[in-house]
């Protein structure tokens, strides 16, 4: 009998049913009141309020239904109410409070009371657990349920009762009947309503992959079939089978997703749809990433010349690339080529901050677009910083392990699955789940036989669809594309707007026409693939393209807007000898939540909305010792029944009880593979560097996020926050694998004077002069050491050390130790520096050179401008000077070893 529903129990749930066909099908009562409400007169209500009344703007389903109904009467809400209770009744994949919560607050817009005993009977976990899972379109288009659901009871409350009663005890006649019902054969809600009114003869499956894939696997159909078959024609020849394996095995209590039934047509490796009993997920997040000891926010800071931006290429290195770094630390040439090719690759970035830099440049803005036609649009542009923090979240989603994918020769395409922001947003979901890809181009036709682009527009004109450009109009371009000229073998990469892209796949299978693969026909058109790589979230568009992606459904992707280097890179794989699977960890992500964080006291679990669970420890500790020692098991936890033979347990039961979903795989992931008890870094490590960090105004370039870079506040730390930015409002957490560096320049603004924020949230790296990197050089005999240090000795006596001057001003002398290079080196670089800091105080640039030191005055690099003779000749032999006294630098003296000499000598 197919009420046999494995360890889920369905008696109480059929019993709930059983009365509600009698109370309110036949009777028209309510069922949480006493009130009549299943009647034509409220449901016309809803017709009027609800499917009539269409709402396409913002918000969430029960937002808009709140709105829709303000003005239908107390009756026709608790109607809606009752409707969703229906609707609860069997999937299995939305947690019980959830749909307690969701009815009571319809429920509440009615203004009625409920009674304990009512709710305990009606709205309790047991009556609400669920018997199967739905697919993703049950929840997404739940409106869409919901409307089937109105016009389904509209059509049945016009029956007299007779005709219901006749109804409702056969159910060949009922199935037939509910043909009539508007959108019959692409609802969910109609397998639920014939297990839940006949569960002896149809079955717990409500999706449509499913009842596909057991009886093209196990009656012989060919899916070319089961796709021409009406619904009723598919549950007779679910019962067929049903009764033969009945007969066959002996039983009556089996199962389609329980043994001995599952194996035979569910292969979990091939077919990734979800299954009832809630398994180990058929994919994984790999997340690992190397220790080190390099802290992820420093600031490199000291007076100019010093070495800052240079050093920042080894830090990054050794950040990103250790072993490289380690193994060609003296060979410069190579270890700026690695770095120049992880820039190239986005392993690295560099950003320069200045006065008029902004958020809008670092984190995301709005920025002004034309088109051909000089029309202006405004798109939001992502920075620097969130395209990073992009890359860093990304987790590789696979299947086992990553497979290698040789790129060579292989046509690539660009394609949509969906508009992220839509409606048919589920779709990438459903694509994902089932290995194929869907074209909503095409609509409900069939163009199988349509072999070139002439012959997809006689299909279009057959269909009444009359095609006037037929060399330009993409209806045809993009059947003929996905239809004739994808082949086998090519690489879809599947975007995420204009800026993402989230998906890899390989095309396996030839096109098929598939009008029932999900509820919205305009997606018909199908060919399966294998996911090689599915991205959450998604990676930007520079992870991989040279610019934005275009809005086209469907194009091939070609050199140079496409870099095959990083495709390659992307599809390299893992050790294919290692059948190890990883440990949980962060970034580990079990059944639908994401790990975020683990300490000995709480395992964080990111739910699939957002919102983070938090997990105690000394529950998750406790649940696997005793599966360990065989005094539960994973069953028990999913079935709630862990504290039937674990009585003495100090456990908080509403916790267990209350999570089993998350429990159990949870716990038998740590039972099978163990746990990493230290939050880990994610191999694709990054290093954002940023230049003059002093320079720009840290407040609002940074915004909401500085608080998000403290190493506690960062995805998977132990206190990790997101925000919701305010153009895109896409949330926004910072990854620990992203390591910032950056430098700051002494003299424009001293340690002291930096934004307390920033200084409360880096580590900073004191550089400082190294005079010792030049004692081998030597100018005619001017050691260049000895001068270097003499001028930031007096420096520091006639203004401060953060104004000294840096060693790297000197470098260059090591290929080139002429005194025409070390005369440039001081009238284009040190002696500017120097007026900069005196204010052009000309006297005390001469000290800081030593030059009212020398006697001889031709040695001088600074001079007086005016004799007395020139002053008197000028200005007229009574005239004084007063105030500044006018220099000038001495060109000779700049040419002449012995005046740089005369630097230290005099000291």
């Amino acid at each position: 009998m197919a009420k046999f529903c494995g360890n889920r129990n369905s008696i109480h749930l059929l019993k709930n049913t059983n009365e509600f066909k009698k109370n309110c099908l036949i009777e028209g009562k309510s069922l949480l009141t006493d009130a009549v409400i299943w009647t034509s007169e409220y449901c016309e209500e809803l017709t009027k309020y609800f499917v009539d009344n269409p709402d396409a703007g913002e918000g969430d389903f029960f937002t808009k239904l709140e709105t829709q109904l303000a003005d239908a009467s107390a009756n026709a809400k608790l109607l809606a109410a009752e409707m969703l209770w229906l609707m609860f009744l069997c999937p299995s994949n939305t947690g019980a409070a959830s749909k307690r919560g969701s009815v009571e607050r319809v429920f509440a817009w009615s203004g009625y009371k409920i009674d304990e005993a009512t709710k305990e009977r009606y709205l309790s976990d047991n009556a609400l657990t669920g018997v199967g899972s739905s697919g993703t379109a049950y929840n997404t288009m739940r409106w869409r349920e919901l409307v089937y659901l109105i016009r389904f009871t509209e059509l049945f409350l016009k029956l007299n009762q007779s005709e219901k009663e006749a109804l409702l005890n056969n159910h060949i006649k009922f199935a037939q009947w509910l043909e009539q019902v508007p959108d019959n054969e692409n609802r969910q809600l109609r397998h639920m309503l014939l297990f839940l009114f006949f569960p002896d003869f149809n079955e717990r499956i409500f999706g449509n992959t499913d009842r596909c894939s057991i009886l093209v696997t196990l009656a012989g159909l060919t899916k070319s079939q089961y796709n021409k078959m009406k619904c009723s024609e598919r549950d007779a020849a679910l019962l067929k089978l049903r009764k033969e394996f009945e007969q066959e095995l002996g039983a009556t209590e089996l199962d389609y997703y329980i043994e001995p039934l599952k194996s035979k047509w569910k292969n979990t490796e091939a077919n990734t749809a979800k299954d009832v009993q809630e398994p180990k997920e058929g994919y994984t997040v790999e997340k690992t990433i190397n220790n080190t000891t390099s802290s992820l926010n420093q600031i490199l800071y000291g007076p100019p010349g010093t070495g800052k931006t240079y050093n920042t290429i080894n830090k990054a290195l050794e950040i990103v690339e250790p072993d490289f770094l380690a193994q060609h630390k003296n060979d410069r040439t190579k270890i700026k080529a690695r770095f120049d090719e992880l820039m190239e690759k986005n392993r690295i970035g560099f950003v320069t901050f200045h006065q008029s830099f902004s958020y809008e440049d670092f984190v995301e803005g709005l920025k002004a677009n034309s088109n051909e036609a000089h029309q202006i649009s405004y798109e939001i542009e992502d920075g620097i910083f969130k395209r990073m923090c992009d890359a860093g979240n990304a987790h590789t989603v696979i299947s086992q392990q990553k497979r290698p994918v040789d790129v060579t020769g292989r046509k690539v395409w660009k394609m949509s699955l969906g508009d992220t922001q839509g409606d048919d947003a589920y779709i990438y979901q459903q694509c994902i789940e089932n290995n194929y890809v869907l074209l909503g181009y095409g609509g409900n036709i069939d163009f199988s036989s349509s072999k070139d682009r002439k012959s997809i527009v006689g299909t279009y004109n057959v269909y009444g669809i009359y095609i006037e450009n037929e060399s330009n109009d993409y209806r045809v371009t993009s059947v003929h594309n996905f239809k004739n000229v994808m082949a086998i073998g090519d690489l879809i990469i599947v975007s995420d707007g204009n800026r993402k892209f989230r998906a890899i796949a390989e095309i396996i299978g030839d096109y098929e026409f598939t009008p029932s693969a999900i509820d919205d026909e305009s997606y018909s058109q199908k060919r399966e693939v294998i996911w090689h790589r599915v991205y959450e979230p998604s990676l930007p568009v520079d992870e991989l393209f040279t610019k934005n992606l275009s809005q086209m459904t469907l194009y091939r992707l070609r050199e140079p807007v496409l870099i095959r280097d990083k495709l390659k890179e992307l599809l390299s794989g893992d050790d294919l000898n290692s059948d190890s699977i990883p440990s949980l960890a962060v970034g580990s992500k079990v059944s639908t939540y994401m790990v975020e964080g683990i300490t000995s006291e709480i395992i964080s679990l990111r739910k699939p909305n957002g919102a983070l669970l938090p997990m105690p420890r000394v529950i998750v500790d406790e649940l696997v010792h005793l599966v360990k020692q065989g005094k539960a098991s994973i069953s028990d936890i999913r079935s709630k029944k862990v504290f039937d033979w674990n009585t003495s347990t100090e456990m908080e039961k509403y916790i267990v009880n209350g999570y089993p979903n998350v429990l159990a795989p949870l716990v038998e992931a740590i039972v099978n593979h163990g746990i990493k008890d230290k939050a880990f870094n994610n191999s694709e490590k990054r290093v954002l560097i940023i230049d003059e960090i002093n320079r720009g105004n840290i407040s609002n370039i940074f915004g909401e996020l500085i608080t998000l870079i403290e190493p506690s506040k960062r995805a998977g730390g132990s206190e990790s926050l997101s925000v919701k930015l305010p153009y895109s409002k896409e949330p926004l957490a910072v990854p620990s694998n992203l390591h910032i560096i950056g430098t700051m320049n002494t003299a424009d603004k001293s340690l002291a004077q930096v934004d307390i924020a920033l200084r409360r949230r880096f580590e900073f790296v004191e550089m400082m002069p190294n005079h010792e990197l030049l004692n081998d050089v030597e100018v005619d005999g001017v050691e260049i050491a000895k001068l270097l240090e003499t001028i930031n000795q007096r420096i520091e006596l006639l203004y401060d050390r953060e104004h000294t001057i840096g060693h790297s001003f000197f470098l260059p002398l090591k290929d080139e130790p002429t005194i025409e290079r070390l005369a440039k080196i001081f009238e284009l670089e040190i002696l500017p520096l120097l007026e900069e800091y005196f204010f052009e105080d000309w006297e005390r640039v001469g000290q800081v050179l030593g030059d009212h030191l020398k006697t001889d005055a031709s040695l001088k690099f600074i001079e007086e401008k005016f004799t007395d003779t020139s002053i008197a000749e000028l200005m007229g032999a009574e005239w004084k000077q007063e105030g500044i006294i006018p220099y000038k630098r001495n060109i000779q003296a700049l040419n002449n070893p012995e005046a740089y000499m005369g630097v230290y000598e005099a000291f």
